[in-house]
């Protein structure tokens, strides 16, 4: 659930576009709703055990009180740059180039290449950014075959369905001691062959968290 970006920033161009963004998401204020429903889901998992997979690149999960050795992004991050490789911080560059207004110094300092933002819908993502987090995440759900699992989706659409969506079906299909609960104001649904421990809430992500008497 990442915050809507204003239309309006998007003048300069659609090659400005993702540094604006990187520095919108960086400058969003700590009270804002999404770090809100961040903390409250951090605050409803109390002393449980857990791990979160964010599919957002907007690096806001790691402002909440969400702890970051618990969370794995696949999807990458507007606060990174990657040049095929070497991966590095986006915010000196990013500033540079919203600068100048010129995204040619978006380059390397390490060998000179043209840099990108490290998401995965850029050609030649380096998944390596990620993976290490990735391993441990499925250490842990190893963990979990055949004890009491809930798998809390939070506005998981159908952009990368392979990463969450689809996986976490199949958890729920291979442990019969875990539940589903989908939450998403447009696809809620629950494929037939896990519904009956589903259970689909067609709703934000933010509203439903921060809706005291929903959980």
């Amino acid at each position: 659930f990442t915050p809507d970006f204003p239309p309006a920033l998007t003048e300069q161009g659609k090659e400005m576009e993702p540094y604006l963004k990187s520095r919108y998401y960086q400058e969003i204020p700590d009270d804002h709703p999404v770090i809100r429903a961040y903390n409250r889901l951090r605050t409803l998992l109390g002393a449980k055990p857990y791990f979160v997979i964010t599919m957002n690149t907007d690096d806001l999960i790691f402002r909440s009180a969400i702890e970051p050795d618990l969370v794995v992004a696949p999807c990458g991050s507007l606060h990174k740059m990657q040049c095929g490789e070497h991966i590095l911080e986006a915010e000196a560059v990013r500033n540079a180039v919203l600068e100048s207004g010129d995204v040619s110094k978006a380059v390397c300092p390490r060998c000179g290449r043209p840099l990108q933002f490290h998401t995965v819908d850029i050609p030649g993502y380096m998944e390596e950014g990620y993976l290490k987090q990735w391993e441990k995440y499925t250490r842990w759900l190893s963990c979990t075959l055949n004890r009491k699992l809930c798998i809390l989706e939070l506005g998981v659409g159908f952009a990368h369905p392979q990463v969450v969506r689809w996986p976490f079906e199949k958890v729920v299909a291979c442990n019969l001691k875990s539940d589903l609960i989908r939450v998403h104001s447009k696809f809620p649904q629950i494929g037939e062959g896990v519904s009956s421990r589903g259970v689909s809430v067609k709703a934000s992500p933010v509203s439903f968290l921060l809706e005291e008497q929903r959980l």
